[in-house]
């Protein structure tokens, strides 16, 4: 029993994808760059794809929450404004920040070493703003997955100041290549080296897209998010990455959950006709996925009758998958779910443990805090 010394008992929760928004070159970013990258800057600015194109629905910078905006009149720029409307609110263990690094590797005015240049930067002020302000939060290593050199930035963060604080390598779901590649597999290395899973998040506004190109409506591009894992996973499994790295971890953040179960049995039935193609596998395809894919709940699905969620789940856990959903505030996003919205009372008890924070602290090593979190108790919850 998780009981406050005369309370009532609570879930400890983890949040596995939280949102500084640091803008894509303001003070924070800047001061950690070399002279010579300001000046170029300053004479030639950043190019296509880092500019202000964060902003879907263009009336909400970001696609924030209303109530959001912190004192600078900016969005998730103030982590103790953050902290307050989540971590202590809900009584976090932790939060994982997750962005994308907005410096994709090309585009016009963008030599290499400026786009690692700027990577670093902006993982240095990531880490000086707000792994400084609360020992809650823990940072995601935001590298450009096609940028030569973002190893090294693996290595530079890990072995840094913030490198206890640094829980996982952070990329885009979209690439130059399918992920399982070879041409990534020196990131995985050092994944594996420094215990750190692999996240996959949705990209920066820019580099979104779909298999056809560009989509009209942004209801459309929040759509399609779900479809990035159906490459990520075939490739990475049908390569061989995980013969190859086997304590290798793989979290799928904001890219949906519920296709799961559905997606290992096709990858099974299409193994059993044409597995003379991949004699390097050693398992099938779904042990694979069982074992090293993790999921975050945000978006979550919302089915006419909301009974019909529960078969979901169950169906999730059945298949072999009850370890791997983690509970994802998307915060500051519009469409934030609260620890409570997420796991309601009609979900048994273990579940909620599970995902709103036992399979996160088991991917990322974090300790739950003890007597901490949302209250257990049904009637308390539903009144939380």
């Amino acid at each position: 029993m998780n009981m406050r010394p005369g309370g009532p008992e609570r879930i400890p929760v983890i949040d596995v994808d939280f949102h500084p928004m640091p803008r894509h070159f303001d003070a924070n970013v800047a001061k950690f760059l070399p002279q010579k990258w300001r000046d170029y800057i300053a004479r030639y600015g950043l190019g296509l794809g880092s500019a202000t194109l964060m902003g879907t629905p263009p009336q909400r910078e970001h696609t924030h929450r209303l109530d959001a905006i912190d004192g600078s009149g900016r969005v998730a720029v103030e982590p103790l404004f953050a902290k307050a409307q989540v971590l202590d609110r809900y009584d976090m263990t932790a939060a994982i920040l997750t962005c994308v690094s907005p410096f994709p590797p090309c585009g016009p005015n963008r030599p290499t070493e400026l786009g690692r240049a700027l990577n670093a930067a902006f993982n240095d002020a990531v880490g000086e703003t707000w792994l400084e302000a609360d020992p809650r939060y823990y940072g995601s290593i935001a590298v450009a997955r096609d940028l030569h050199g973002m190893v090294d930035e693996v290595r530079r963060c890990k072995e840094g100041a913030w490198g206890d604080r640094f829980v996982q390598v952070l990329i885009s779901p979209a690439g130059q290549e399918p992920l399982g590649k070879p041409r990534y597999w020196d990131l995985f290395e050092a994944c594996a080296h420094y215990g750190l899973p692999i996240a996959c998040h949705v990209p920066p506004t820019g580099l979104k897209g779909t298999a056809g190109g560009a989509t009209t409506y942004y209801c459309e591009l929040h759509m399609n998010l779900a479809a990035f894992p159906m490459t990520i996973i075939p490739s990475m499994i049908f390569e061989g990455v995980f013969d190859r790295f086997p304590t290798l971890k793989v979290a799928l953040v904001e890219l949906g959950w519920s296709f799961a179960p559905m997606l290992a049995w096709r990858l099974d039935a299409t193994y059993d006709r044409l597995r003379g193609e991949l004699p390097h596998l050693k398992r099938r395809p779904s042990e694979y996925m069982r074992d090293h894919f993790w999921f975050a709940s945000q978006p979550i699905e919302e089915p006419e009758r909301p009974e019909h969620l529960d078969g979901v789940y169950r169906m999730f856990e059945e298949s072999g998958f009850a370890d791997k959903l983690m509970y994802a505030s998307d915060y500051p996003h519009w469409d934030f779910d609260a620890p409570g919205e997420v796991m309601t009372p009609y979900h048994p008890l273990d579940r909620r443990r599970r995902i709103l924070g036992e399979n996160a602290s088991k991917l990322y090593g974090i300790k739950l805090k003890p007597d901490s979190g949302i209250l257990a108790h049904p009637q308390a919850l539903a009144a939380e």
